[in-house]
């Protein structure tokens, strides 16, 4: 609550919006021409009005005051053509985003002959249709694939859980916008003459991106755990490489008290007993489930001074970052640190009739 989701989906409904009885958009429309580099004609099939999609209405935060979707809609694509994205790629783009967002609306539940089975259900056809078409696979592959798990040992195909359905479509969303941005990525790296072969790198450190909501999910904990470790890194050199320095150089200093984090990235991060690690540890042991997480990291930090329990919640915990405590409700944790792609998703998508999806999972190292 009070965040919006990815910005590129807002400024995509938004550009949408305007267009009336056609997906046709004719680019640019808010900047002036002599700023783009090029013009081009833009289909935004599958984009509407925000309100229709379930990956966009989970926060009531919608809009930014002084902010115009639509022009930054405009920028993201001058963008990506000043890197050297083609029309044809950015189109491809945008019909992947589109894909992304239908998928978020497909529901499902049980067959009725097997309730240990799921299917999508009738209510979300039209969603699941379009996503299949914007990523050029065949309606009844995207279904079977989301709802069925080869073997790979026999080789047998057995249906998911509703439960596992869902996590399968969301999974398939992430991993789509996850090789979208990095593609952008790669042809930023491209436009600035990056050379692989050349160990260089420049970085910026930015340590204010502390997250904390009224409720926190595993992703808030690795957003705030990037951010103890840039913390970390900052003590480190601000602070202590300069007193070291100074004892090296005999230089006088009067010692300085500063607040020192180490601990609370030790216990997120320690390989046998951290936090990260008790939760790899709970997700492949049978039976294994977030209250069974909860109370682990309960039983092994209770006292600690970077942690503290929430009694009237027995799912919830509490880590004190150096930026402040934030409450973290474990349901969903296990599910959302084991969300991969199962091998009937993958093939399913590298058998698209669309070579632009078809090479984004023949291409992906992971």
């Amino acid at each position: 609550e009070g965040e919006r989701n990815y910005h590129i989906f807002y400024e995509a409904c938004a550009a949408a919006a305007m267009l009336s009885g056609t997906s046709v958009y004719n680019f640019p429309q808010v900047l002036a021409e002599q700023k783009v580099k090029a013009k081009m004609t833009l289909d935004l099939q599958g984009f509407s009005d925000l309100s229709n999609f379930a990956y966009m209405t989970r926060s009531t935060c919608r809009t930014w005051k002084h902010v115009n979707d639509v022009e930054m809609f405009e920028r993201r694509i001058h963008a990506m053509q000043t890197i050297g994205i083609d029309a044809e790629d950015i189109s491809d783009i945008f019909r992947v985003i589109a894909a992304v967002l239908h998928l978020g609306n497909v529901k499902f539940d049980p067959p009725p002959n097997n309730s240990e089975g799921s299917r999508a259900t009738q209510e979300c056809d039209a969603s699941i249709e379009l996503a299949a078409k914007l990523m050029g696979v065949e309606r009844k592959s995207l279904e079977c694939a989301l709802c069925n798990k080869t073997n790979l040992r026999t080789g047998s195909q057995s249906p998911v859980s509703v439960r596992m359905a869902v996590d399968n479509r969301d999974a398939l969303a992430m991993a789509l916008y996850g090789m979208i941005f990095d593609l952008v990525v790669h042809s930023t790296n491209i436009s600035i003459g990056f050379i692989e072969e050349v160990k260089l790198f420049v970085g910026v450190l930015e340590i204010f991106g502390f997250e904390c909501f009224k409720m926190n999910s595993l992703e808030q904990l690795w957003i705030n755990f990037t951010n103890e470790l840039l913390q970390n890194l900052f003590i480190s050199y601000v602070f202590k490489l300069e007193q070291q320095l100074y004892e090296r150089e005999g230089i006088p200093w009067h010692p300085l008290d500063f607040p020192d984090n180490t601990d609370a990235v030790d216990m997120l991060q320690s390989k046998c007993s951290g936090i990260f690690a008790i939760l790899d540890e709970e997700c492949v042991i049978p039976q294994g489930s977030d209250q069974g997480f909860c109370n682990k990291l309960i039983k092994r930090y209770k006292g600690h001074r970077r942690f503290d329990e929430v009694k009237c919640k027995p799912t919830w915990f509490v880590v004190k970052h150096f930026a402040g405590p934030a409450a973290y409700c474990t349901d969903g944790f296990l599910d959302t640190n084991t969300n991969q792609l199962s091998i009937d998703i993958i093939e399913c998508m590298g058998s698209s009739k669309t070579a632009f999806v078809a090479n984004l999972f023949k291409k992906d190292k992971k």
